[in-house]
């Protein structure tokens, strides 16, 4: 039992590692080209904006309560986390938002740039604005939906947080897998950003597997959907996590997707 209750802990601790991490490669991207190109901007606040919420989930007793590990690494992980996350904004918008590719971040606004429906004045001209509110919404009516799916005994408001959260988490990476599919060649911090994303969830995948096995009888009405909804996010990652395996192998420099 100590075993597995250990093995749950650092899962977790796993989990929250990876997301953190995710942060330090955009950093070093940002950093190493001096340039925004090839990051997606809809990406980047979804994923900050999932971290932040997520941060909550400690103020609300929501989070997971390790039980052989000290609590405190993953507060200061979630913490550290949610600041990485922010300051990853600030600097994108700060000091590389001149070489921003907006013109490749198109996902969920292709169509209606081609059929001219793009507002023409206020804030919502600017391109990344209003497609950033575009995806945030389809996200809050994505969560919203997925309440009715997901099965919780909180009230309206806890259990809509936890949809929110998770619908948040499984949107943030299409626009940048959809940047991908248009530059074909992906830099190596922006590859592992990817990757950590897809350990972070085989972390989570893994923990909700072995749940039952370490306690059988308080086994989470909602472990079934969890898993999932993992294994789906994983599906959406596992060609890109194809081709970076085999660059890496490859020893290319960069991951190089198909035409």
């Amino acid at each position: 039992m100590w075993l597995g209750e250990l093995t749950l802990d650092a899962l977790i601790l796993s989990q929250d590692t990876a997301l953190c991490c995710t942060f330090v490669a955009l950093l070093k991207q940002l950093r190493s080209r001096r340039s925004s190109a090839g990051l997606s901007f809809q990406t980047l606040v979804l994923f900050v904006g999932a971290r932040c919420l997520h941060l909550g989930s400690h103020v609300i007793g929501l989070h997971y309560l390790p039980e052989v590990l000290p609590w405190f690494p993953y507060l200061f992980l979630n913490v550290a986390g949610a600041l990485l996350g922010i300051a990853c904004l600030l600097v994108f918008v700060r000091c590389y938002y001149s070489s921003y590719e907006a013109e490749k971040d198109s996902f969920g606004i292709g169509l209606l740039e081609r059929l001219d429906c793009l507002p023409k004045s206020g804030p919502l001209r600017h391109r990344p604005v209003f497609a950033s509110l575009l995806i945030y919404s389809a996200t809050l009516m994505g969560a919203l939906l997925w309440y009715f799916v997901r099965q919780s005994q909180a009230g309206f408001a806890l259990g809509y947080y936890c949809c929110l959260y998770e619908a948040m988490s499984a949107v943030a990476l299409v626009p940048q897998l959809w940047m991908f599919n248009q530059d074909r060649r992906v830099p190596a911090p922006l590859a592992t950003f990817v990757v950590l994303v897809a350990v972070s969830r085989l972390c989570t995948l893994g923990f909700w597997t072995a749940y039952p096995t370490v306690h059988p009888w308080r086994v989470p009405a909602n472990r079934s959907v969890q898993i999932g909804s993992e294994i789906v996010n994983l599906l959406i990652l596992s060609d890109f996590m194809y081709y970076w395996l085999r660059s890496t192998l490859r020893g290319d420099k960069d991951v190089v997707l198909p035409l």
